[in-house]
């Protein structure tokens, strides 16, 4: 990937694979950041206020991307909507979407703008020390500069959002969109402006802490994951999916209720991304005709292969790879 690509917006072709067999021809239009991510991880134990012998890694991110290019690996049509800077970050994160078939024609150029960025500096161990996250150009995204997009964002298969757009977009999505949502919270900073869209929503995953701020209740067992999934529902959530990191999700479904599905067992290596990864694969499952349940396990196992690898989209993906993982073949 060169990090020297010509200066300028870039309009991508969309790369499909037409032999794949989809329930709808219409793309799923994801609406949401894009990152570049840079890590700093030490060789020896974090000295602040010094300088670290060490390994810094710079690699694209930002949930939507991520979430995108897991639909390709699964055969989604995939477009992107998002806005970057005309800046070398930018630059590059416009090649690994062309080269990963994600579609950016509609996406958008800020001359003058800083491509979003996130910045962290780890433990020895890997685990975060401090970071910054610069994404004040997610401002922009605002329902004026999206309102040109309607008609073409309403013949899609699917919306798919996540929280780092501002509130009054999310608002605008939840009027203006006809065609089934999807939404992730991202953090428990950004997951509030989620809520008007709730009542719009097809699809949700929130992790606990989200939950209990999304519905005021708090959550102790699973009696309470059932209630508070209940209380989505209320609000207008179809299905709801609460992530309880390693012990797997409460799936649930607004007819077909609620049950915990665990973790497949597998190595992991990473686990950044799997927020993606699972988001990506429910949706796909929607879109396939699956339940609600049947969904969360493929979904689980998208996210167990997305930790065997380091990067934040593992590039084995595939609906093969879900398949021998829910058959228990890895």
């Amino acid at each position: 990937m060169s990090l020297y690509a010509s200066a300028g917006p870039y309009r991508s072709r969309p790369v499909f694979d037409r032999g794949t067999l989809l329930r709808t021809e219409g793309p799923v239009f994801v609406v949401g950041a894009v990152n570049m991510d840079i890590s700093g991880t030490p060789a020896a134990e974090l000295r602040t206020g010094d300088s670290n012998p060490g390994r810094v890694a710079l690699s694209p991110g930002g949930v939507g991307r991520n979430i995108a290019e897991n639909l390709r690996l699964l055969g989604r049509k995939v477009s992107l909507v998002t806005i970057m800077g005309e800046d070398t970050y930018g630059e590059v994160i416009r090649e690994q979407c062309r080269n990963a078939g994600i579609d950016l024609q509609f996406s958008f150029t800020d001359p003058l703008g800083r491509t979003s960025t996130y910045l962290c500096v780890n433990e020895q161990d890997g685990d975060v020390h401090a970071a910054i996250a610069d994404m004040n150009i997610y401002e922009q995204l605002t329902p004026e500069k999206l309102e040109p997009l309607l008609p073409v964002l309403n013949k899609g298969a699917m919306l798919i959002a996540d929280a780092n757009l501002p509130e009054e977009t999310l608002a605008w999505l939840a009027q203006r969109i006809t065609i089934p949502m999807a939404a992730d919270p991202v953090s428990c900073a950004k997951a509030e402006r989620l809520r008007p869209l709730l009542p719009k929503l097809t699809l949700l995953k929130p992790n606990v802490p989200e939950t209990e701020l999304l519905t005021g209740m708090e959550i102790r067992g699973n009696g309470d994951l059932g209630r508070a999934a209940d209380a989505l529902h209320r609000m207008g959530v179809r299905r709801v999916y609460i992530s309880l990191g390693g012990r797997g999700v409460w799936a649930d479904d607004v007819r077909e209720g609620g049950e915990l599905i665990p973790c497949f067992p597998g190595v992991i290596v990473n686990t950044t991304g799997c927020g993606d990864a699972f988001v990506a694969a429910a949706a796909d499952a929607f879109l396939s005709g699956l339940g609600t349940l049947e969904a969360a396990r493929r979904a689980l196992a998208a996210s167990a292969v997305c930790a065997s690898d380091g990067a934040a989209v593992n590039p084995r993906l595939s609906r093969e790879a879900v398949d021998l993982k829910v058959s228990g073949m890895i």
